[in-house]
């Protein structure tokens, strides 16, 4: 099984597809990887969309901390934080 840190590096792997990418998303959001997808999130250079899937993953974890963290931080893209607080 893969870990939490080779999904991590799946998703901001340039050269991975995007269904590589969003798959590991995923992943990591069946491993409770609260952490990595928090960061996610706040990492610059990720695809919107992978941000997008992060917070979702982190949405069906109950996550509500990291979302309000996510949802509070000028550092993060406005749609992402916009997400998050719903």
């Amino acid at each position: 099984m893969p870990s939490k840190r080779t999904q991590f590096q799946q998703v901001v792997e340039k050269s991975a597809s995007h269904e590589a990418r969003q798959e590991a998303v995923r992943e990591l959001g069946r491993m409770g990887a609260i952490e990595q997808l928090r960061t996610l999130t706040q990492t610059n250079g990720i695809d919107g969309p992978l941000r997008r899937a992060a917070v979702s993953e982190l949405e069906e974890l109950g996550a509500t901390e990291a979302l309000e963290t996510i949802a509070e931080s000028r550092a993060v893209d406005p749609a992402i934080r916009e997400q998050a607080q719903r």
